[in-house]
């Protein structure tokens, strides 16, 4: 639903939850031809549940945080970008009784970040998966 702005009123109408993206990207196809790192906060701002995506593996995983963090810096509030990457998304793919917040009886994967985890100069200081320690800086 990258251009989904266009037609936002019908969208909020209707309370249709929509994913966005790919935004860190060019426009490489005819559908993110009037992409917009602002359409993240328009949607915000009509009250309109949206995901935000990478097309993973033409633009890695690992960038979605950085595409959060651009819509924050064009409008999006830092909750509704975390949103859009964790609860957001998993109530879009059928998961969020398993994974997307942080609640008893979900998978307790998480990581823990030095900084803002939507600043691109911090870094994971641990990943626990499945309630374990995976990784530890």
């Amino acid at each position: 639903c990258t251009e989904g702005y266009i037609i936002l009123d019908r969208l909020a109408r209707e309370q249709l939850p929509v994913t966005l993206g790919p935004l860190l990207s060019d426009r490489s196809k005819i559908e993110l031809g009037r992409m917009t790192f602002e359409a993240p906060a328009m949607f915000e701002r009509a009250g309109v549940k949206f995901a935000l995506m990478t097309d993973s593996p033409v633009i890695p995983e690992q960038y979605l945080a950085v595409e959060a963090a651009i819509c924050v810096r064009n409008g999006l509030s830092e909750e509704g970008a975390l949103k859009a990457i964790t609860i957001n998304a998993a109530e879009a793919i059928g998961l969020a009784d398993r994974m997307g917040s942080l609640e008893v009886g979900k998978d307790a994967d998480v990581c823990l970040y030095d900084a803002h985890p939507l600043d691109a100069r911090a870094h994971v200081t641990h990943s626990i998966v499945n309630g374990e320690v995976a990784f530890e800086r």
